[in-house]
């Protein structure tokens, strides 16, 4: 009996000591990660304090009394515009006259409708790509084509570094995409970056021949949740390898995109509770339903210790759903949702075209918001909406969100990663975002004789400088994930104990 009671006891005392043990470790593993949280939030706080070192009204010129009420256009020549039946669907050959008709008018359109025209150079840089354009068309001679067109459009208007232009869908710029290395890992220390081999430490030289290591190395995290460090590139040009220099030897390591994650089946609105994290996903801001489901989630989101919430194939939608999601997540933040310089181009014929876009079998489709175009076009003018708000305020928070981004997160899912970059404790998780933030799709036509459909803005928005965004870049992750981030977050949240 005696013998009994004292393997009970020893056996207590062994497991009483081990759950000491136990949580001894876990509150070292969220030291280090709530360590790694503040550098974020600093980094953040930097970020979102380089505003961009732009004049507005350089780009938003004067309207003249006498200017108001021109349309550019007749009625006759907007109707030829809006053949959304067709929309995406061309023809195969076109003649060049046609061709030169086509050109003209969609320069008009720019001229008299796109609200970044200024921006990107106005007259001259437009009218110099419109010669190239109906020049090439001139040069096919009888082999003259629509995809000769498109591409010759893309081609000649490359420098419309705006992520909602769109010729035929495409956009007419080269994006970065991420390269990175997944299988090999590395870590840091107070002497630089190592791997580790055989239990050894092997420290890493340079990259590339530079030495600017810290250019390649990004935080990342491995199938057990804990951080460490990945080779990875942002490249606009594809790159599928780069030598490392250790202190013993070199070696060339493999890089391939990121293999992301569909996510097309979940739904637009999706809720789940896994591991007790709450994970809300999202991946368009134009359906009404699901945004309503969405923003009875913002209060679990604001609420909850840990929580996710999945941008991954945000394919954007209407700025307003994203305001009234911050109104209940957090108020302060809505007042980013404009970026800190905005401006709107309202034209009387992009009104009247309006009218029949917002009537057409379109996703955008909306009976209200056609009839009020229609209104602005009979009694409106044209002018500029202009606002800036360079004082925003920084939101603290007690809690950690998760915000899960990818390469399809794009134009009112970066608004709400624009806003959610100025409050606290929000770490991003992925690839770089779209870039798709200083337009909007404001101006959609059709082109009467090639039917190439063509997508401009009426809206010119700057958040950043282009150290923190660009169209080109996105906005940048703090944790880079080329492969599953829900999963990869998950295990995170659990190997740091994040919600106990």
């Amino acid at each position: 009996m005696y013998t009994s009671n004292k393997m009970l006891k020893i056996f207590c005392i062994v497991i009483g000591l081990s759950m000491l043990c136990s949580c001894d470790n876990t509150s070292e593993r969220q030291q280090i990660f709530y360590d790694k949280v503040k550098g974020i939030n600093v980094n953040h706080a930097l970020e979102t304090s380089r505003i961009p070192n732009i004049n507005i009204n350089d780009y938003t010129p004067r309207i003249k009394p006498q200017e108001f009420r021109e349309v550019g256009f007749t009625e006759k020549e907007l109707d030829s515009l809006t053949d959304y039946d067709k929309h995406g669907n061309t023809v195969d050959s076109i003649s060049y006259e046609q061709a030169e008709t086509d050109v003209e008018l969609v320069f008009r359109i720019f001229k008299n409708c796109y609200s970044a025209y200024y921006y990107f150079g106005g007259d001259e840089a437009f009218e110099k790509a419109k010669e190239q354009v109906i020049s090439d068309c001139k040069l096919a001679g009888e082999n003259l084509t629509v995809g000769t067109m498109q591409e010759s459009l893309r081609k000649h208007l490359n420098f419309v570094t705006d992520g909602h232009f769109l010729v035929d869908n495409k956009q007419v710029f080269g994006k970065t995409e991420y390269y990175s290395n997944e299988e090999r890992t590395f870590f840091k220390d107070e002497k630089g970056y190592y791997t580790e081999q055989k239990g050894k430490k092997r420290y890493v030289s340079s990259v590339e021949g530079s030495n600017d290591v810290e250019k390649y190395m990004k935080l990342s995290v491995n199938g057990k949740g804990i951080l460490v460090h990945k080779l990875g590139v942002l490249s606009i040009d594809e790159i599928d390898m780069v030598d490392v220099a250790f202190e013993d030897s070199t070696e060339n390591f493999e890089l391939s995109l990121p293999e992301l994650k569909d996510v097309s089946g979940a739904g637009i609105y999706s809720y789940e509770e896994i591991n007790n994290v709450p994970v809300v996903g999202m991946r368009s801001f134009i359906d009404q339903s699901a945004c309503e489901q969405f923003n009875g989630a913002a209060e679990i989101i604001k609420n909850s210790k840990v929580s996710i919430l999945d941008l991954r194939g945000n394919l954007g939608g209407h700025a307003y759903n994203v305001t009234r999601w911050l109104n209940i997540y957090d108020p302060v933040l809505s007042d980013y949702s404009k970026g800190n310089i905005f401006a709107v181009r309202n034209s009387r014929a992009n009104s009247y075209l309006g009218h029949i876009r917002y009537r057409a079998d379109l996703p955008e489709r909306n009976e209200t918001t056609a009839s009020n175009s229609l209104a602005i076009y009979r009694t409106g003018i044209n002018r500029w909406e202009i606002s800036e708000n360079m004082t925003f305020e920084r939101s603290e928070n007690n809690n950690l969100l998760f915000v899960l981004v990818d390469t399809h997160t794009y134009s009112a899912g970066e608004l709400l990663m624009s806003a959610l970059r100025n409050k606290d404790n929000v770490i991003f998780v992925g690839t770089n975002s779209n870039g798709s933030l200083m337009s909007d799709d404001g101006v959609k036509i059709v082109l009467p004789n090639s039917k190439i459909n063509i997508q401009c803005g009426s809206v010119l928005r700057f958040d950043y400088d282009e150290t923190v965004f660009s169209e080109e870049t996105g906005f940048r992750p703090d944790i880079w994930v080329g492969t599953d981030s829900l999963e990869n977050t998950l295990n995170l949240i659990s190997y740091y104990g994040l919600n106990k």
